[in-house]
């Protein structure tokens, strides 16, 4: 064993300038390129799928719980609250929070610009970090006010097109019988850069859409809910189905956006093509490789199988002498992959066109998992390469091997 191992080493030990360490480091480039390149696809899909999912679950939650209607306008039927009371204790291990919303269309009109928007009330009695995230300047609404209070919140695209900034004043029109009117002060900005948010909803106070409405403090337009864990989706709206009253439907944030989530989908694939593309090019260089240390060494084969060795002793030597060269790829690939996805994620030095991309840089999502599982399977397959590619070399005949000394 010893000796196989130590004739391996010495394998490993020709001149710079020699055409077998050329081969050898083309192997080592080789493996490296491959796993760094998948590494950063696959975080960077996840970190796209995540940073997405994210704004999306941020402004509408993972579900919504709302009547059944079939009116196609952005308004919701009331819903009284008493019909959600003791959902979080019906489902605690899955439900994280609920928050009770409604939605208003209306027209906001400065001095020389008119813009309809929706504008969406949010709970009093709910706290909502989850939005500060996406402020640009100014800040959410004050629920302290004494009843309910005259400020909203809107995109910076809407601001654009309003010519307004944080401190001005809007006034919002309700076109209804008899049609009513609010002047309101913005008192911040946000931006995702997802055009399905950005283009038409804005910020209130929900006990402002209930004033418009004639609503008493009872009823709301639906319940957003929001999840432990993004997997259980599919299970609780099942199980929500069955415990809500008839009239009562469950939408997921999915299937609300569902365009998105189909592009999110185009992306995985992509990348999963690109990921078995990017193994089957270093999986043939290896091959490749190896066949060519057979043209180089079949002389030392054939010596070696006259002097008593086996196929299985010849077979460990060269597996040990190719996996040395691997060792190597892989760990020079985690080096550049983990690294050039390091500073991405710190520095954002790859910027994108959010109308395209929904994010202005190439976002990263740490996933160790993900590392882990692409370091055992480019090890997997490219043992498996070599196991075959060097199986076809300890076939040969030990005369056939000499002559072509």
């Amino acid at each position: 064993m010893y000796t196989l191992y130590f004739i391996a080493r010495r394998l490993r030990q020709a001149p710079k300038k020699a055409f077998t360490k050329i081969v050898h480091n083309i192997g080592i480039i080789s493996v490296a390129l491959g796993l760094a390149t998948t590494l950063i696809a696959c975080l960077t899909m996840k970190g796209f799928r995540e940073n997405i999912e994210k704004k999306l679950t941020s402004f509408a939650g993972h579900l919504q719980v709302a009547k059944y209607s079939l009116n196609r306008s952005y308004e919701e039927p009331p819903l009284e609250r008493h019909k959600l009371q003791g959902l979080k204790q019906a489902f605690p291990t899955t439900i994280n929070a609920t928050k009770a919303f409604a939605h208003k269309a209306v027209l906001l009109k400065t001095a020389e610009d008119v813009e309809g928007i929706v504008c969406k009330g949010l709970d009093p009695e709910a706290a909502h970090n989850n939005l500060s995230t996406y402020l640009t300047a100014g800040q959410l609404i004050d629920f302290e006010h004494q009843g309910y209070n005259h400020d909203i919140v809107l995109s910076t695209q809407i601001a654009n097109r309003l010519r307004v900034q944080v401190g001005d004043e809007v006034v919002a029109y309700v076109v209804q019988q008899p049609p009513r009117y609010r002047k309101l002060r913005v008192v911040g900005l946000y931006s995702t850069h997802i055009a399905e948010l950005d283009a038409k909803l804005a910020f209130c106070d929900l006990r402002l859409i209930q004033r418009l409405n004639n609503w008493p403090d009872n009823l709301v337009g639906g319940y957003e809910i929001f999840l432990h864990d993004l997997q259980q989706t599919k299970a609780t709206t099942d199980q929500l189905l069955a415990w809500l009253d008839y009239d009562l439907g469950v939408k997921t944030t999915a299937s609300e956006y569902a365009a998105i989530f189909d592009w999110l989908g185009i992306v995985r694939k992509n990348a999963l093509i690109f990921m078995v593309l990017i193994l089957l090019v270093s999986s043939s260089n290896l091959a490749s490789i190896v066949l060519i240390q057979m043209m180089e060494r079949t002389s030392m084969i054939g010596i070696l199988k006259t002097l008593g060795a086996s196929d299985g002793q010849i077979q460990r030597m060269m597996l040990w002498n190719n996996l040395y060269m691997v060792g190597q790829g892989m760990l020079w690939g985690n080096f550049v992959g983990i690294g050039l996805c390091a500073l991405q994620k710190y520095w954002k030095l790859v910027a994108l066109n959010p109308i395209y991309y929904y994010t202005n840089y190439v976002p990263i999502a740490w996933d160790w998992g993900i590392i882990l599982g692409l370091n055992v399977l480019t090890l997997v397959v490219v043992v498996a390469v070599l196991l075959i590619s060097i199986a076809f070399i300890v076939r040969l005949r030990p005369t056939r091997a000499i002559r072509f000394r």
